[in-house]
């Protein structure tokens, strides 16, 4: 064996140890327990794990690991029998047969995943107490909202097809017989009853109604179809395609074509996710945390929720308006950011191109909050409780996912009517109703190559500027007065910083 291989082997045995040394120390941490199984054992279990690994790699047989798991069990049965008087759970015994695992793993060259393991293990057994808090502190419907976030996400989202809408609007007139890609040339084989023109459009589909390609009727021969294949090479063809002949309503096709199910539900199922864990972190932090820290994470949860539930409060306590005027301020920053990472997830050259707008405005948010904090520190104590419902809900999602296919299909209607130059008008529109919606929108339309990516990142940031203003609206409507000459002035230094660094930083040449 070589030296290189024996330092391998002494690195696998000593990491095996050191992690079973880590789970053993926390499980003697439990001082509250009679703790049967200690530092030594879980070191022993993880060395036992990674030498009947090597062993059954030296051997050639995986019974090894099997029968020296075997004996392990025996072993820690017969502890967890002799201590069944103590009512203790079998967390240390579970604990033990992981540990035997990660020296497995370790010898098997997965070092990493078996590093990783140990973490969620450790975090998964020093906070009980805080898990017990936890356990105590959900509520029934939340972990109602909980199940259903992860049925339409992991089964019903799976099943929606990622297909625009518009691909829908036909019927199968033929089917592809011969596919010369070479030459780009296509045969079919037309049905029954069915008729097409020379010159006409045809679209190339799969059986699960994915378009892949676009067909020019050349020539019509008895029942033989003669195209030429348009856009890009083709090499996913195959005889037996369908072929679909596309209904002629213009209108109907521009709006659907901007409705992709699979797509409009991801970006619900993203912003519903985001917005849960603001909610999950304002429930765990609690009033206690101080009016600055509710702003700060209810802006993940809903800026304008959170505007809301200030502006109610200016009204019974128009001494602290300033520190409420912190908070909104702070909720309204975060959703710049916010903007960000949500797009990150869909356009990531979209993202590129607001991070500098979008991060000054937050910044300058941010900085005014700071001053208007400093006024009003002395109130820094104040308490104040910020109601949110759960922001996951089948109705909540629903909704959300109707006024977004509602923005897109007005931009894409806009775009293709109207001209790009009214994308502004439907941005400031749609953003006084939500910004995520009208920024997803604008990144279907750059992603569709219909707009620009400087004129989508302008009206993207237009929108998220319409939004911080419908705030302002809401103040003014539903707030003190105090409340509302606090805010003015901050919102409209956003809004001056916002629209200078748009016009400057973007290129809205034609």
């Amino acid at each position: 064996m070589s030296s290189e291989n024996i330092i391998q082997l002494f690195w696998q045995f000593g990491l095996a140890g050191v992690l079973g040394f880590l789970i053993g120390l926390e499980r003697e941490m439990r001082s509250e327990q009679n703790v049967t199984l200690g530092i030594r054992d879980f070191v022993l279990f993880a060395l036992l794990g990674a030498l009947s690994a090597y062993l059954a790699d030296f051997f050639g047989s995986p019974w090894l690991i099997v029968a020296s798991l075997a004996g392990l069990l025996t072993l820690i049965l017969s502890s967890f029998w002799a201590a069944r008087d103590h009512g203790s759970g079998i967390t240390t015994e579970t604990a033990a047969v992981i540990t035997f695992f990660l020296g497995a793993l370790i010898m098997q060259g997965s070092s990493e995943i078996a590093i990783a393991l140990s973490i969620v293990t450790l975090a998964v057994l020093l906070p009980k107490q805080q898990i017990k808090r936890f356990r105590a502190s959900v509520q029934r419907h939340e972990m109602r909202a909980v199940i259903l976030f992860l049925t339409i996400t992991f089964i019903v989202l799976p099943v929606l097809p990622n297909q625009s809408l518009d691909s829908y609007l036909g019927f199968t007139v033929a089917t592809l017989t011969e596919v010369d890609t070479d030459q780009r040339q296509l045969r079919m084989k037309l049905l029954p009853d069915r008729e097409v023109e020379a010159g006409e459009l045809l679209d190339l589909m799969t059986s699960e109604h994915e378009i892949i390609g676009q067909a020019e009727v050349s020539r019509v021969e008895g029942g033989e179809v003669f195209a030429v294949l348009r856009g890009k090479p083709g090499e996913d063809l195959r005889t037996g395609m369908l072929v679909r002949q596309r209904l002629d309503i213009e209108f109907l096709q521009i709006m659907l074509s901007s409705l992709k199910p699979y797509r409009i539900w991801l970006i619900v199922v993203l912003v519903s996710f985001i917005s849960f864990v603001g909610y999950v972190l304002i429930n765990s932090i609690g009033s206690q945390a101080g009016i600055g820290l509710t702003g700060l994470i209810g802006g993940l949860v809903s800026s304008t929720v959170t505007t809301l539930s200030f502006a109610r409060r200016s009204k019974e306590s128009p001494d602290a308006s300033g520190l409420f005027a912190m908070a909104v301020l702070l909720a309204s920053s975060v959703m710049f950011p916010r903007l960000v990472l949500e797009i990150a997830f869909v356009n990531q050259d979209l993202m590129r191109n607001i991070m500098v707008p979008l991060g000054i405005m937050g910044l300058t948010g941010l900085l005014l909050a700071f001053y208007l904090y400093r006024k009003s520190r002395d109130l820094a104590t104040a308490g104040v409780v910020v109601r949110f419902d759960n922001p996951f809900s089948l109705k909540s999602a629903i909704s959300f996912a109707l006024v977004f296919a509602t923005i897109l299909m007005a931009t894409r209607l806009a775009t293709f009517y109207l001209g790009g130059e009214w994308l502004p008008l439907v941005a400031i529109v749609s953003g006084l109703t939500d910004a995520d919606a009208i920024a997803f929108s604008l990144s279907s339309l750059e992603h569709a190559g219909l707009v620009s990516l400087d004129w989508a990142s302008f009206n993207l940031v237009l929108g998220a500027l319409s939004n911080t203003f419908m705030k302002l609206l809401l103040i003014f409507s539903l707030g003190h007065r105090a409340l509302f000459k606090h805010l003015m002035l901050s919102f409209l230094c956003i809004g001056a910083v916002g629209l200078v660094t748009m016009f400057l930083y973007y290129d809205l040449a034609p």
